[in-house]
């Protein structure tokens, strides 16, 4: 008998993107035990050769369309810069691979209703890459809300935090991002997904441009929102890219309430849980030029390398993927790509807000 869990005739994976995530990601297939084949690509030549010899890739590319297009291409990780995310995915699709982008799905929201209408016509599996989803707290939220512990919900409130280091990172390789879209995109997916899909009718923002990256980028520091629905629930979320760059927990902090009729779950992802002072300076996982002599151990949002292997979120989001792929078995966890589209005009419609000043509605075509 053959099982749905068993994969015969092993996964062949191609990750576009030889940045932090996507080396992460080629770390991650390369130690899967069906992945037979791995193929990795990235515009500057001598950050994929080094890539592809550290995860022993079978072929590089500095042209991604030469290895998402391979017949011995099963699934297909799309880690470019953030606002370079359309052309190798929808080449992917077109070529009839299963993809995972990145999130955001896309910076351009007709980029992302092209994608997801390739991917219905090429009859492909499309998902975002939400790996928070994957972290066991926000799992466990789901779960119990799914069993009724918390009764209908009535409100929410989260925040999620970046260092200026991981900021800067982050806008310096996609100029056209934003808090919103990139960093608080974690939270509108983990309600969204905890509300199982119902969506926001208003969306109100307003944001601070005191700040040294708003200095630096234009980009607003900071961004706080408060989503309004069509049944009276309210959510308050907000983003802050201002922590200094020796701020203890050196990548991402995060919050996350949600008040039900019948109960709550609050969870404080702070990570002082594990401190840890030195007189030894302690890089950063995601910006190893910045050091600290406290860390809070934990604050790297995918996940740690422990003894020469990688723990965590995005390892188990990355085999949730490859898995899915081999097996023909849909992963309950993985975000779609549809998923990922609803985020992006969430982060979209609170940007706007925040520009205007004005509470913008939110025009759901589906």
């Amino acid at each position: 008998m053959t099982r749905s869990r068993y994969i015969a005739d092993g996964v062949g994976v191609a990750v576009v993107g030889a940045g932090s995530i996507g080396s992460l990601r080629a770390e991650i297939s390369h130690r899967h035990p069906a992945v037979d084949f791995l193929a990795v690509c990235d515009v500057v030549e001598e950050k994929v050769r080094r890539l592809a010899s550290s995860c022993e890739a079978d072929v590089w590319a500095t042209d991604a369309t030469e290895i998402v297009t391979r017949d011995d291409v099963d699934a297909v990780i799309i880690a470019s810069t953030e606002d370079a995310h359309f052309e190798p995915a929808m080449a992917a699709i077109q070529a009839g691979k299963s993809v995972l982008v990145e999130k955001p799905f896309t910076i351009l929201a007709d980029e992302g209703h092209k994608l997801l209408a390739a991917a219905e016509e090429y009859g492909v599996s499309i998902h975002t890459g939400f790996t928070q989803r994957f972290r066991r707290r926000y799992l466990a939220i789901k779960e119990h809300v799914l069993n009724g512990y918390v009764g209908d919900v009535t409100s929410a409130k989260s925040t999620i935090y970046l260092t200026q280091a991981v900021a800067r990172s982050v806008i310096s390789r996609a100029g056209t991002t934003t808090p919103s879209v990139n960093t608080m995109t974690y939270l509108f997916d983990l309600l969204t997904w905890y509300l199982a899909g119902k969506l926001p009718a208003t969306a109100y923002a307003a944001g601070s441009n005191k700040g040294r990256i708003h200095d630096e980028y234009g980009a607003l520091d900071s961004t706080w929102c408060v989503l309004t629905y069509d049944d009276g629930m309210v959510a308050n979320l907000g983003v802050s890219w201002e922590l200094p760059e020796f701020w203890p927990a050196y990548v991402a902090s995060m919050d996350f309430e949600l008040f039900g009729r019948d109960g709550v779950i609050s969870v404080k992802d702070d990570h002082r849980d594990v401190l840890m002072a030195s007189r030894q300076p302690v890089p950063s996982p995601y910006t190893p030029d910045t050091s600290m002599n406290v860390a809070m151990l934990g604050s790297y949002m995918p996940g740690d390398w422990a003894l020469g292997e990688h723990f965590g979120a995005m390892k188990e989001e990355t085999h949730a993927f490859i898995n899915s792929v081999g097996t023909g078995r849909p992963d309950p966890i993985l975000a779609t790509g549809a998923e990922g589209m609803d985020v992006l005009v969430i982060s979209r419609a609170v940007d706007e807000s925040a520009a205007s000043g004005q509470v913008v509605p939110m025009l759901w075509t589906s």
